[in-house]
């Protein structure tokens, strides 16, 4: 099995959760939403060592729609971006660098 395989074990994540990912090239934060977490596969990147679920993001592009483990998407990205936080349903990014901005992935 290798990181392209594809998914197959899963659990819906409740409405509201996102993750907040860091460009430092950009600046930028942007918060995309978790769709569903998954076990950790130990061939494939991990978003982080302390979390034994890996978050499935959604890029929901028009006509090219993109669900994915959080860890393979900032694996596949060469622009040293990075997981900034978990966001649970309700609560907003913390601890933002100065002069750096937060967008709603879409916006």
């Amino acid at each position: 099995m290798t990181a392209d395989t594809p998914i197959t074990q899963f659990v819906a994540a409740p409405n509201g959760w996102r993750a907040a990912i860091a460009d430092p090239q950009e600046r930028v934060i942007m918060v995309v939403p978790i769709v569903a977490w998954a076990p950790v596969r130990e061939e494939s990147p991990r978003t982080s060592d302390q979390m034994d679920l890996e978050p499935v993001v959604l890029f929901d592009n028009v006509r090219e729609p993109i669900i994915s483990t959080l860890g393979e998407t900032l694996a596949s990205w060469d622009d040293g971006s990075h997981i900034h936080q978990i966001l649970a349903p309700s609560f907003e990014v913390r601890e933002v660098p100065d002069g750096w901005q937060v967008q709603e992935y879409g916006d």
